[in-house]
């Protein structure tokens, strides 16, 4: 058995799983019900602000997300 020590407080409900795919799943599962509370940092929306005046100063060299998608059924 593996002991992991983490520093920060996450206060768990649940601490014994059978599986590491049962810790996994119960982690997503407890962040969908804490999503209503998440925001992004102030540095990772300046990320997003970048990309998206790059792809409105540079449109030729991007694709749009239909594009994107629909290059997956081609194949």
């Amino acid at each position: 058995m593996t002991t992991i020590h983490i520093d920060e407080e996450l206060n768990l409900e649940k601490t014994h799983f059978k599986t590491m795919e049962e810790f996994q799943l119960y982690l997503i599962m407890r962040e969908k019900d804490q999503s209503e509370d998440y925001s992004l940092s102030e540095a990772h929306k300046k990320i997003i602000d970048d990309r998206v005046a790059e792809a409105d100063a540079n449109p030729d060299n991007y694709i749009t997300f239909q594009e994107f998608k629909d290059s997956f059924k081609k194949k």
